[in-house]
């Protein structure tokens, strides 16, 4: 007798059929629901961009969709050869396989981003969500980008252009922290001081400048003199015994008697005191219900000159000032003494290497202090406490970007070494971090890829129109002029689910900003075909496997009538081979006792 080998119980088709049996797919979609699970997750707490990168554009995630194609591209082959009831199962299948195959074509070749434009503004270039590492060079005023890379998940090595760069770390959110540094090329001196004797940081005060005030700390003036400057403690002014003094510029000047000279070339001519002030027609006379002390005097500088000057005690801020003859002006204001009541200056001067302090108290005099030989320096003087703790020659403003505890509104960073830096550089998402390079200016960007489109839009105007009563927008549309290289402008008025259409790209109307400022969505997306026609197949399969008994009889979860299978077992011919007749020699009965029972 001649034996055969069954090709089916082969080791390579025992692995077919498993590729294509329910105990490979029941488990892989149980993973693939899990990690969609936790990818819906990552997007309903995090946001669109992390899910993608964690899960939906992780490789793993691939294989697992990969492995399910595989799957079912066997299961119909290990219903092969193929039959007429075969029809809806095969369909639905290849539905299912053209759906992967489209996602996966979309997420490889997929871009899209926005384009947000100002009426009257055009724009060619989309801001994707996709991260790029790139490198720019900087000449004659222009910046080419001689490399990038998409931008690593963790660490990893990549070559821009021809600069090798080692991504160390990546932070999934970092901040900036501004701080002063002592490494400026130009001398500049400045200190930092707290109101707090036991704080062990402050605020920073840099050397006065011609612009700008001198700050204040906890309502005391804070003066920083440049490295080397001499100050001279100032005498605490006499104050005028009538109440009322002339000021120019930081000088006072007590208003005297009558012929006398109160500002420098200038002498008093008439001076009235008011005890109960009144306004009327523009001139100050007695008879007012309450007390309103007052005065109103008349100065001439002798050369035809003359000025009027009127102050109120209870309005010191208040000025009144009217020339009555003359081109030629005093520069005074006349005041009372309440109104100079001096605020508290604390002054920083002497050379760095020895530094000197100085305080000027509410009446205007001065005097030197006494500072300890190492900082901090600890003051107490009127109803302050100043704490000096550093000082610096060289002093600059400078940040660095630390990493940061995630946050809905994150900024990612990389961390990288580059050549020519012996520490690593952060380089935070959107910013640029410069490197020197023979020659050349070299810059590192960090930031959302930006694609060129094969045309440009102008929004030429934008509406919208909120619901009655509400500020809420109810509707809005762009009127947009589109050009393309070699063709005339194409109007064009894009609104909600209205986009423009250039092949492969189109524009939708996304959002707006304020009532002049238009936000686009611009998306091109190769495998939407192909997911359409899966989507069109995978309907026309379910029809069928649910309408057409012909067409997918033996379709699982369709089978056949029980009575008809049960036919076919137990009435169907018997066409196997007859079994082989054994003979058993006849073995002897041995023999019963008689009346043995039974």
């Amino acid at each position: 007798m001649t034996y055969s080998r069954n090709p089916l119980g082969s080791p390579l088709a025992r692995f077919i059929r498993f590729l294509g049996s329910v105990q490979l797919a029941v488990p892989v979609m149980i993973l693939i629901a899990a990690a969609m699970a936790w990818g819906t997750y990552l997007e309903s707490s995090q946001n669109a961009s992390a899910a993608k990168a964690s899960v939906y554009g992780a490789w793993w995630f691939g294989a697992l969709m990969a492995l399910v194609c595989v799957s079912l591209i066997f299961a119909v082959v290990n219903r092969y050869p193929w039959k007429r009831k075969h029809v809806g199962f095969i369909t639905v299948h290849a539905g299912l396989v053209l759906l992967i195959i489209g996602s996966f074509w979309s997420v490889v070749g997929r871009i899209e981003g926005h384009l947000t434009l100002e009426e009257g503004a055009s724009g060619d270039q989309i801001e994707t969500d996709r991260e790029f590492l790139e490198l720019a060079e900087f000449r004659t005023g222009t910046s080419t980008v001689v490399g990038s890379a998409a931008a690593p998940m963790g660490a990893a090595s990549l070559t821009l252009g021809s600069m090798p760069v080692e991504v160390i770390e990546r932070w999934d959110n970092c901040q900036e922290l501004h701080y002063v540094a002592d490494d400026a090329p130009q001398t500049l001196r400045a200190i930092e001081l707290s109101g707090n004797p036991t704080a062990s940081e402050g605020d920073w005060v840099a050397e006065e400048t011609k612009a700008g005030g001198a700050p204040t700390l906890s309502g005391m003036i804070i003066r920083v003199l440049p490295d080397g400057a001499s100050w001279t403690p100032p005498v605490a002014p006499v104050r005028s015994s009538t109440g009322f003094i002339f000021l120019v510029g930081d000088r006072e000047f007590p208003v005297g008697e009558r012929d006398s000279e109160v500002i420098p070339g200038w002498k008093l001519v008439t001076v009235q005191r008011f005890t109960n002030a009144l306004v009327s027609a523009g001139r100050i006379s007695e008879g007012a219900a309450d007390k309103n002390p007052a005065i109103e005097v008349t100065i001439s500088d002798g050369k035809g000159n003359v000025e009027r000057h009127t102050s109120f005690e209870a309005f010191p801020d208040m000025v009144l000032t009217k020339a009555i003859e003359g081109e030629a002006r005093s520069g005074a204001r006349l005041t009372t003494n309440a109104s100079r009541a001096q605020t508290e200056t604390f002054v920083v001067f002497g050379s760095i290497a020895a530094t000197k302090y100085g305080y000027i108290g509410k009446d205007g005099g001065g005097k030197l202090l006494d500072a300890p030989a190492s900082l901090p320096h600890i003051f107490e003087i009127g109803s302050h406490r100043i704490r000096v703790m550093k000082q610096f020659s060289h002093a600059r403003a400078a940040s660095r970007f630390v990493k940061a505890p995630f946050a809905t509104d994150r900024r990612p960073a990389l961390v990288i070494k580059v050549p020519g830096r012996s520490e690593p550089v952060v380089l935070a998402w959107k910013a640029l971090e410069t490197i020197g390079g023979s020659g050349s200016n070299q810059l590192l960007r960090f930031g959302p890829q930006m694609v060129r489109l094969p045309f440009s839009v102008r929004l030429a105007d934008f509406r919208k129109t909120d619901y009655p009563g509400t500020e809420m927008a109810m509707a809005y549309e762009s009127d947009v002029v589109v050009s393309r290289a070699g063709e005339p402008d194409q109007p064009y008025r894009i609104h909600m689910n209205t986009p423009f259409a250039h092949a492969p790209w189109k524009v939708y109307q996304s959002g707006f900003v304020g009532e002049k400022i238009s936000v686009f969505s611009v998306m091109r997306d190769p495998g939407l075909p192909l997911t359409y026609l899966g989507s069109v197949v995978l309907c026309v399969g379910i029809f069928v496997t649910f309408f057409s008994r012909s067409l997918s009889r033996g379709h699982p979860g369709i089978p056949a009538p029980f009575e008809s299978s049960e036919r076919k077992v137990h009435h169907a011919p018997n066409t196997a081979l007859p079994r082989p007749v054994v003979s058993i020699p006849a073995r002897p009965l041995a023999a019963e006792p008689v009346g043995s029972g039974g």
